[in-house]
């Protein structure tokens, strides 16, 4: 009798783990992503180009992704973490914002977005090579405050998986590390 139940608790085990278990495709369709690896310590480790961010996947509070434009120049698409306590984490996608033509302010909005872009390309590669990936940049006390963890993404398809990763995480439970660079 005992050797039955035992086995009916492996078999009951084997199906529950095999239903709920994350696909382990690593090719971006339907499971797991690219770059986005489970762990058994409950916490997502994020290894972005500027940095790595570790969270306890249970103390997200909220998770959010949304779109924007910035002063009419820069489409932003940014990843929002919401967590129990006072830091607040972003991760960021920026592209110059292109409007459709017609709107003489839009064009000129444009036109200076592009002629900061290539003043700032130019003088990068003066000091250094390394200076055209994307950085934060904040503004003490206007842009942001001492609470606010800020990555840029450099690749919109990756946002979009860093979210995934995060989602993950956050449905689960489980521990993931995800990584920027492939």
């Amino acid at each position: 009798m005992k050797t039955i139940l035992a086995t009916l608790l492996l078999v009951s085990s084997a199906a529950l783990h095999a239903q709920t278990a994350p696909a382990q495709n690593t090719t971006g369709q339907g499971g797991q992503q690219q770059g986005d690896t489970p762990t058994r310590d409950g916490l997502w480790d994020g290894r972005m180009n500027g940095g790595n961010y570790i969270v306890r996947c249970n103390s997200i509070i909220a998770l959010s992704m949304h779109e924007y434009i910035s002063d009419g120049v820069a489409r932003v698409v940014e990843v929002n973490l919401t967590l129990n306590s006072a830091q607040v984490v972003r991760f960021y996608f920026l592209e110059p914002y292109k409007p459709e033509t017609g709107s003489n302010a839009v064009t000129a909005g444009t036109q200076a977005l592009d002629r900061a872009k290539g003043m700032f390309e130019q003088a990068a590669g003066r000091v250094s090579p390394e200076l055209t990936t994307p950085k934060v940049v904040k503004n003490y006390p206007t842009s942001t405050h001492a609470h606010t963890v800020e990555y840029v993404i450099k690749d919109e398809a990756r946002l979009n998986s860093l979210f995934q990763s995060l989602e993950r995480g956050f449905r689960t439970g489980q521990g993931r590390i995800w990584k920027e660079a492939q």
